[in-house]
């Protein structure tokens, strides 16, 4: 794990210890993990413990099955939400507590990089949308920070780098040319450098913005071991 990844993972939820909800599964998930956060991953596809100091829900739909105030932190993969989904995040979230994403620009002009491109390409980037968070008036006006940095990748790190940002439609096995990949670039040094920058955005939530809160839905809290 690199230092600035660490930094990047507690300014997301806080810079302080957090009970955190991350909706989907990452390595963000279990970075916050090793950090010493309670995290909770929630995805309609959890089937399997791939951390195990992390909790696993598996829940989709509009509604979050967990209770008022239970979260410091919700991590989400886009900020410009429905206004649904950005009510239920503002629902769970303790006074105080932060809703938060985080998107990455990798450095294309390293070899190796525009190697692994050609191999597995790249995951469509979002779709621009409305300021959905701004106009919801359920949070503050949200922070940003900018984390640039090198980081190395041994094989492993760089098989959960292609698996995260590769275009779907290549599939698994365009992976297995990832290997000869790592064989051909890092024979000398055994791990390959990462250049890249990370924006960070975190916005608190305004509770006196909610309206009066209805009872959750049931939880469904699967424990895979």
């Amino acid at each position: 794990m690199s230092s600035s990844g660490g930094r990047v993972a507690n300014w997301l939820v806080g810079d302080q210890l957090a009970c955190v909800l991350h909706l989907g599964d990452s390595s963000l998930a279990y970075r916050l993990a090793d950090l010493g956060h309670e995290v909770t991953i929630c995805s309609p596809d959890a089937r399997h413990v791939q951390h195990e100091l992390v909790g696993y829900v598996r829940a989709g739909g509009e509604r979050l099955p967990f209770v008022h105030d239970a979260f410091d932190a919700v991590v989400v993969p886009d900020l410009h939400d429905a206004p649904v989904a950005l009510a239920e995040y503002a629902r769970v979230l303790r006074p105080s507590g932060v809703v938060s994403t985080v998107s990455h620009a990798y450095d294309d002009s390293i070899p190796w990089l525009r190697r692994l491109r050609e191999i597995v390409g790249v995951a469509p980037g979002p779709v621009p949308t409305a300021d959905t968070l701004a106009a919801s008036g359920l949070f503050h006006e949200a922070e940003t920070e900018t984390f640039a940095a090198w980081e190395k990748l041994d094989l492993a790190g760089l098989m959960a780098f292609a698996r995260e940002t590769m275009d779907r439609s290549r599939g698994e096995a365009a992976l297995a040319e990832v290997h000869t990949l790592f064989r051909t670039y890092a024979e000398h040094t055994g791990f390959l450098r990462l250049r890249h920058s990370t924006t960070a955005v975190r916005a608190r939530v305004d509770k006196a913005a909610l309206p009066e809160q209805a009872p959750p839905p049931d939880t469904l809290l699967l424990d895979f071991r």
